[in-house]
């Protein structure tokens, strides 16, 4: 804007009007005032007026001060003099959320209350259908949860509710109203509202002001929290106060912990007054205190008359606040009904643990553990940022040993590998590899020490040739013996033969995994770690896959295996340890585990018979 203005305003503009000392003057005066304030600039350029004159006397040594002062700023205060004033002030402002004396049950009661139907909801992302004939009823103030293994496609529906997707079938009635397809912002005028998986506030506002934004929107003014009013500004406390949040309301969101974000973005989703309430895994990453009162919220929204419609992994917390359920996998409804029933339907159980149908090859005889452990885990304690996921995790693999690590979604597993790997720094505990305690380095030294993952979604180089990809598994190795290694593996995968010059980003789900697999053991590793290899294959290809781990297995490849189909898991694995909530619960052999009560309760939150 300034440099529009001051073109017509000299007529004439030539290089030699901004050399480089004026250029970094321009940069140091937003970088010290502060780029994200409106007065951050203004108070930078006064200082850049300032610092000439007073070095006018060192006019040779002037671009070694703004340099020393730009890497002061940029190390000392990022956000500038005013961001940093301004965050030091907030973070002395304790003021909590006071909802006394606003009626917030009517606030948030909707006019007219409407049911939201959802009626062959079907969408394909190229050749892959995510979601099919979908159907979702979901009643003012009743609880509805979409559940379902990993890839049901259970966010793909939410997303096509919320007008993120369009769906290539089907309605979503609100009411009168037909929203299948409109684009998000009207779907949210329209009466629904959602969160998200990952917490997607404004970090650099103030928890105050990111309410102020949903409560103001479409209004003059809405982006701008000071032009509130006196009754938005008690209606934005109330909802604060009214869904838990205890923290300070000029604290800037991005200083808050993993819980209270959740909790604030449920408030701003409720100061759009909605007759419908998405909530996309509102318990990822809280303890079990923090779940329970979120199942206490959730029912008291409801309890105002809105619809709630619940994405969750956790299952006790499902079955605990559900009125009904919808059950989906691979995008498919599969069933329908109240908690009691989907407990006890076979299907639903077939979907989450694999189902009796198919079996995978056992060992032929008995594994026998060496004496000594190749993998050792003390007490791991790991998360993302604020959201602690594991806690205080052992398990041992010992060499030529085939351990499956099963538990619901969101139990920590992928967590888990993780932090083996060094793709995430544990916050506590040892992982001792070989002798050597690991949790220190970095991935390459680990992967280089021999423990190799084969990560969740195959996560192969497209636009390689299948030949490539297979030789990136070696290049750690600098021995003769990598030809030799690629022949013997290509012998034992003959598909990736017959495609062994094309670009693996053209193989099938399942060529694409045996790919990665393959990858993995070129590496020549001590111990295998299999993160979800069976994630949206078909049965046929899971059989087949199945088939080459209990060969694998049977070759004495030491291997640590998560999988969704745990019935099949069990089946390759010696031994077992189940996830529940970040925490071991049971670790027995895999025979004593198949079929064990337990199991179920871990996947489908009931007690244990």
């Amino acid at each position: 804007l300034a440099g529009g203005i001051f073109a017509p305003l000299m007529m004439f503009v030539a290089p030699d009007s901004f050399p480089f000392s004026q250029s970094i003057l321009f940069l140091l005066a937003v970088i010290v005032g502060g780029a994200g304030a409106v007065f951050g600039p203004v108070i930078g350029a006064a200082i850049s007026v300032v610092l000439p004159e007073l070095l006018s006397g060192l006019a040779e040594y002037r671009l070694l001060f703004f340099g020393a002062l730009l890497l002061g700023v940029l190390w000392l205060a990022p956000e500038g003099v005013i961001g940093t004033v301004s965050r030091f002030w907030r973070r002395t402002d304790p003021r909590p959320a006071d909802g006394s004396g606003y009626d917030l049950a009517a606030f948030l009661a909707p006019d007219a209350p409407q049911t939201l139907r959802v009626e062959g909801l079907t969408l394909a992302f190229g050749g892959i259908k995510a979601a099919t004939g979908v159907a979702v009823t979901a009643e003012p103030g009743r609880v509805t949860a979409i559940i379902g293994p990993n890839g049901a496609g259970k966010t793909t529906v939410l997303n096509m509710i919320g007008g993120f997707y369009r769906p290539d079938a089907g309605s979503v009635r609100l009411g009168d109203a037909d929203l299948a397809g409109a684009a998000s912002h009207r779907v949210a005028r329209a009466g629904i509202a959602r969160t998200y998986q990952t917490t997607r506030l404004f970090g650099s506002m103030s928890v105050l002001d990111n309410v102020l934004v949903a409560l103001r929107r479409g209004r003059l003014g809405g982006l701008l929290g000071r032009f509130a009013g006196p009754d938005d500004m008690k209606a934005a406390e109330a909802l604060l106060a009214f869904v838990g949040f205890r923290g300070g309301l000029a604290t800037p969101a991005a200083d808050l912990p993993h819980v209270d974000r959740r909790l604030v973005e449920i408030a701003r989703a409720l100061a759009m007054r909605p007759r419908v309430l998405l909530l996309d895994e509102p318990a990822a990453g809280l303890m079990r205190a923090d779940k329970d009162a979120l199942a206490g919220l959730l029912r008291r929204i409801a309890g105002l008359g809105i619809a709630v419609i619940l994405v969750e992994h956790d299952m006790q917390l499902v079955m605990g606040i559900s009125d009904s359920i919808v059950v989906l996998d691979a995008g498919v409804p599969i069933a329908t009904g109240t908690p009691a029933e989907i407990r006890r339907d076979p299907k639903v159980i077939a979907a989450y643990l694999g189902g009796e149908t198919r079996q995978a090859r056992g060992r032929p005889a008995p594994w026998q553990a060496p004496p000594d452990a190749v993998l050792t885990v003390i007490r791991l304690t790991a998360g993302y940022n604020a959201a602690p996921v594991l806690e205080t995790v052992d398990l041992d693999v010992y060499p030529g040993e085939t351990v499956a690590l099963i538990g619901a979604n969101g139990a920590g597993k992928s967590t888990t590998m993780r932090s083996l790997v060094g793709l995430l720094r544990p916050v506590d505990g040892e992982v001792v590899f070989d002798d050597v305690r690991i949790e220190h380095l970095d991935a390459p030294a680990i992967a280089a020490a021999g423990l190799v993952l084969v990560p969740e979604g195959r996560q192969v180089f497209p636009d390689l040739s299948v030949r490539d990809n297979i030789l990136l598994g070696a290049y750690t190795r600098r021995d003769g013996a990598i030809e030799a290694d690629a022949e013997r593996l290509l012998n034992r995968f003959p598909r990736l033969r017959e495609r062994i010059g094309g670009p693996a980003g053209l193989l099938s789900g399942g060529e694409q995994q045996m790919l990665a697999i393959v990858r993995g053991l070129m590496a020549r590793p001590k111990t295998l770690l299999l993160d979800e290899p069976s994630l949206g294959l078909a049965p046929a290809v899971i059989d087949g896959l199945f088939d080459v781990l209990a060969q694998l297995r049977d070759d004495g490849v030491t291997i640590l295996l998560v999988d969704q189909m745990a019935q099949l898991a069990l089946d390759v694995a010696d031994r077992a340890y189940v996830l529940e909530s970040g925490r071991v619960v049971r670790t027995d052999t895999a025979a004593a585990l198949r079929g064990d009560p337990a199991i179920e309760a871990a996947y489908l939150g009931r007690a244990a018979e």
